[in-house]
Order: C-alpha cells, then sequence, then structure tokens
C-alpha cells in the first residue's frame, strides 16, 4: 500500500517539489523531487527530472535482476539529468535550474535507493525510524569531517547548501545503495517535511495503527504547516498492509 502528495506550505509561493510513486513489473517505484531556481523555474526542473525518470523506467519490458534494475534507474536519472542540464544551458529563463532527487524501488525482499542532494528516505525498522539516505549538503560533509556536532547541523547558516544537484552539471554522481532486506514501511520526503517536523514526531504517526497510509501522509502535511510550512512539502509513503 503506497500513498503519495505534495502541499505548497504556507509561505512559498510556487510549489517546486514534485513526487510520484506507480507499480511497473511487479516493483513499486517512489520518489521526491524538490526543485531549486525560484524564478529560474526550479518546478520546471523537478517535474522534468520526474517525468524522464518514470518514462525511461517504464520502458523495461522486465528486470532482469536486482544489479539490472539499479542499473535502469541510474540510466534514467542519468538522462534526466542530461535534458534539464540542456535546457538550463539553452534558456537563460531556465539558467541554473536544478533538483534534489530519491528514488526507491521496493520488491518483497529487497530495496534499491538512489539519491542526488537532500530529499530523505526513512524506514521503520522494528518500530523505530531510520535515516538511510545521506543529505549531500555542506553541513553534511562539515559533520562527517568532525568540525560541526550533530546539533550545530540543524542551525547552521549554511545547512540548505547542497553539494550535488541534478541538472546543475552536464554529469551527475549518484548514490546508490541495495538494501537485501524488507523494511515495515518506507518514506521518502523533502526538506519541507524534516525541517518542520521533528523526527520523534514523524514516527509516532508513521507507528499509528488507527490511519490508513493516506491519513498518516495528509497527518504529516498538516503538522508541518502547524509548525510554519516554511517550506513545500513531498511525502511519499508505502507500508505493507
Amino acid at each position: 500500500m503506497f500513498y503519495f502528495h505534495t502541499d505548497k506550505g504556507l509561505v512559498r509561493e510556487k510549489n517546486e517539489d514534485n513526487v510520484d510513486a506507480f507499480i511497473h513489473n511487479d516493483v513499486i517505484f517512489m520518489m521526491v523531487l524538490d526543485g531549486m531556481g525560484g524564478h529560474r523555474k526550479g518546478e520546471t526542473a523537478s517535474s522534468m527530472a520526474m517525468k524522464i525518470v518514470k518514462e525511461r523506467i517504464t520502458k523495461h519490458k522486465c528486470f532482469r535482476s536486482l544489479f539490472h534494475l539499479r542499473h535502469c534507474m541510474i540510466k534514467a536519472i542519468k538522462k534526466a539529468n542530461k535534458e534539464v542540464n540542456i535546457l538550463g544551458n539553452s534558456l537563460i529563463d531556465y539558467a541554473d535550474m536544478g533538483t534534489t532527487l530519491i528514488l526507491v524501488a521496493i520488491m518483497s525482499n529487497s530495496l534499491i535507493m538512489c539519491n542526488i542532494g537532500d530529499s530523505r528516505c526513512y524506514v521503520i525498522d522494528d518500530n523505530k525510524l531510520h535515516q538511510i539516505s545521506v543529505d549531500q549538503t555542506y553541513v553534511e560533509f562539515l559533520y562527517n569531517t568532525g568540525k560541526i556536532t550533530e546539533e550545530e547541523k540543524k542551525y547552521h547558516p549554511k545547512r540548505h547548501v547542497l553539494m550535488n544537484a541534478l541538472g546543475t552539471y552536464p554529469s551527475i554522481s549518484i548514490a546508490t545503495t541495495i538494501y537485501k532486506r524488507k523494511f515495515d514501511k518506507i518514506i521518502l520526503c523533502s526538506d519541507g517535511l524534516y525541517n518542520m517536523v521533528e523526527n520523534e514526531y514523524i514516527e509516532k504517526i508513521l507507528l499509528k495503527k488507527d490511519l490508513t497510509t493516506e491519513e498518516k501522509v495528509k497527518e504529516l502535511e498538516k503538522l508541518s504547516n502547524l509548525n510554519g510550512g516554511k517550506d513545500n512539502i513531498a511525502i511519499a509513503l508505502w507500508e505493507e498492509r
């Protein structure tokens, strides 16, 4: 069971986030993209990349193995990066546009994750929330090199600076991981959720047994907006029902 939705939030004039989930060849795919560029069409970068990735994945009639599926996902992302970069370099109105991308493929006992930027993938494992993606940001680099603490990451003035994004350069670095195990729940989100809602509250909502998958997504959006809604919000949630 999966559900996905995006909300503009309470502050931004435009929604530059995009989200999708679909089934192809008995594999569930989910992705969240957070466009950047503001007046320079961040929303175009995210929607364009999402469309290309989905088109490239769904053109395959079968996936021969986990590694073939990962290869197909990477090729789809590279194609999206190329097209977004070409448009960004062709027209001044689209200059410097780009987007984050978190893409997962969910099978019976495996998960493939591809990550660019700082949109996140969390899982519920043994009733605990765990972030399994790694933010590709300047503050994450500072933290990993021991220059700042985990608490300082939350308030650092450069916490929104990305070290990697789709479409900004002709080539792209894609972090990919294969998990050969099953998780109870998998949630993808943009920073409009995790910057507004603490992990403990995300965990509590995801573990509520009296809510449907859709209701959990709507509850998370509502809480993000109650806490200020300072950014666009995109969420995709999968649960085994």
